[in-house]
């Protein structure tokens, strides 16, 4: 068990030295330095995770309502710097799940 909390740790240490760990940290740093647009986005964020989570059936009017209400905010290159950060990292993250739970059978 000690050995694979230590692949875990040198794992997580590969993730924090990756250039998608590194380009998220630099965006989000730039995007939280202007108070305003940061909580924006987070409130954007927050109705789009509202929008998927209790619109029955299809969401497709109600996102594209939300993306047309915050047709500025999305363009912003701060804020699309940090979404194309965020959803790298992620797509990074979900591929080492993907890969370390392969096999494994509960």
């Amino acid at each position: 068990m000690d050995e694979l909390i230590e692949q875990c740790r040198k794992l997580n240490q590969l993730i924090i030295d990756s250039k998608e760990y590194q380009s998220f940290i630099i965006a989000r740093n730039s995007i939280k330095s202007n108070e305003e647009l940061y909580g924006n986005l987070m409130e954007f964020k927050r109705k789009y995770e509202d929008v998927m989570k209790y619109t029955e059936g299809n969401p497709f009017d109600e996102i594209h309502k939300l993306y047309y209400d915050n047709d500025e905010l999305i363009h912003n290159s701060t804020v699309n710097e940090y979404l194309r950060a965020e959803s790298a990292l992620s797509r990074l993250v979900k591929k080492i799940i993907a890969e370390i739970t392969e096999g494994v059978n509960i």
